[in-house]
């Protein structure tokens, strides 16, 4: 993006954080014309290139902009999608430059020799922008109900890549849910290394055993909450609380993954049993950002 480009016509700037470094981060001042994607990109490799030069194992997050509001893409990228309609031009160019910078950093990985052994993760955080898919909100849900802001599947099944040469040689599809909060109980199985803090159990759990094919489900069930919304989400079943009314929908994923036909009806036993569930996990959420609180 580039400085006068801006829609909001604010000042650029950057806030850059590194693991070693106490405190909120420093704000960054220079180096920031042109696309933003290249731009975070260009604060992670020297973090990276010195762990490796100094042979120490590391852990990085970049966290892309692409493709949040305000979308606007630089004057290359617009070029490529040249007659499209609408946002399409600066949402499609910045999509291209985003991948074209994931692309970078695995040939950094590769021109340093470390790319075998290292896990690269990669997903969205939720759906797409916008009541519906229009030329102003160009993305896409594919027949899933609910957008960016809802807990339907629209509003958070997204998709979810995972790299690693040294272990997964062949391309594997894992149908099971995952979420984010999986990341860190993976990585302690992976390292073997045991949890050292004293805080409260982990919403997530490892699905090495998912990748690696000894197991097929998830086996445990995914709790979201948001803005009055509650999800509780498994395997094959789904609760769904879309406002604050209280009142559970239930939807059978794996026979209907845009929710059309709401099961609670007919299966108030599972309804009551999934919503006790759910309403356990969440106290515990509460009890724990209280404890956090303090």
């Amino acid at each position: 993006m580039e400085p006068d480009d801006h829609p909001r016509n604010s000042r650029p700037s950057l806030w850059h954080a590194l693991l070693d470094r106490t405190g909120p981060g420093e704000r960054v001042e220079d180096n920031l014309a042109g696309d933003d994607s290249r731009i975070i990109m260009d604060r992670a490799f020297p973090f990276i290139e010195d762990a490796v030069a100094k042979g120490r194992p590391f852990f990085t997050a970049v966290w892309f902009h692409t493709p949040h509001l305000p979308v606007v893409a630089g004057p290359d990228y617009l070029a490529m999608y040249e007659g499209q309609a609408g946002q399409r031009p600066h949402y499609y160019g910045c999509i291209t430059a985003m991948d074209e910078q994931v692309g970078r950093l695995r040939s950094k990985l590769d021109e340093l020799g470390v790319a075998e052994n290292t896990i690269v993760f990669f997903c969205s955080d939720n759906g797409p922008e916008g009541r519906r898919e229009s030329d102003q909100s160009p993305g896409a849900t594919y027949g899933l109900r609910g957008r960016k802001r809802s807990l339907y599947e629209g509003g958070i099944r997204v998709p979810g890549l995972m790299v690693w040469p040294a272990q997964i040689a062949q391309p594997v599809t894992v149908d099971a849910p995952a979420c984010t909060s999986d990341y860190l109980p993976t990585l302690l199985e992976v390292l073997g290394v045991e949890r050292i803090d004293s805080r409260g159990p982990l919403d997530g759990v490892s699905f090495l055993s998912l990748i690696q094919g000894e197991m097929s489900q998830r086996g445990s069930y995914i709790g979201f909450k948001s803005t009055g919304q509650r999800a509780w989400i498994g395997d094959r079943y789904k609760l769904i609380a879309p406002s604050g009314s209280g009142a559970f929908e239930l939807y059978d994923l794996l026979a209907d993954p845009a929710e059309t036909n709401n099961l609670a009806l007919q299966h108030a036993d599972l309804v009551e049993r999934l919503s006790a569930e759910y309403l356990q996990w969440d106290a515990e959420v509460e009890a724990e950002r209280e404890d956090a609180g303090r």
